[in-house]
């Protein structure tokens, strides 16, 4: 079964980020560079020094470049 669920840590992120970490910097950095679309991500959270990302259940992304890519950082 494909992975639905990823945790990365905020090391393996290439930010460019001055003040703390915020949720809208990494949405920003999953749906602009790492170019996950926003109706794939069910939800997204940050515990320390690891973001939590969930993806929808739909089946359809398993194959796309985005999925590969952010299997790839996690």
């Amino acid at each position: 079964m494909k992975t639905r669920e990823f945790l990365i840590t905020t090391d393996k992120l290439d930010l460019d980020y001055v003040s703390d970490l915020s949720i809208d910097i990494i949405e920003e950095y999953i749906t602009e560079y790492l170019e996950v679309p926003h109706d794939c991500i069910d939800s997204l959270n940050i515990y320390d020094s690891c973001v939590n990302i969930k993806l929808t259940s739909k089946k359809r992304y398993f194959n796309d470049d985005w999925y590969v890519n952010l299997q790839r950082v996690s």
